[in-house]
């Protein structure tokens, strides 16, 4: 997954995260599992990158995006992309 990293941290600026996730979500190349773990990461990628200095516009965008990357989950593995969408909100 290294290499998947490197291509998220490298996007240009044309590639949007929800634009990525669509694409990674309909890679039927992978498996389920794999697909349903690079979305993660994604999601997981773009908290990782949120810091104190971060703006409130820039936490909700993150959080908007994770959102739509949990519903590509969903129609993956529509029991854990319940979980995740759910637990948003807690």
């Amino acid at each position: 997954m290294g290499e998947w990293i490197k291509t998220v941290t490298n996007m240009n600026e044309d590639t949007t995260i929800k634009k990525l996730a669509e694409k990674i979500a309909k890679d039927f190349n992978l498996t389920i599992k794999e697909r349903t773990d690079k979305l993660l990461q994604l999601s997981a990628t773009g908290h990782s990158n949120i810091g104190i200095d971060s703006s409130k516009d820039e936490k909700i965008a993150v959080k908007s995006d994770s959102k739509y990357i949990f519903k590509q989950v969903k129609g993956i593995d529509e029991r854990l992309g319940n979980l995740l969408v759910g637990n948003m909100y807690k």
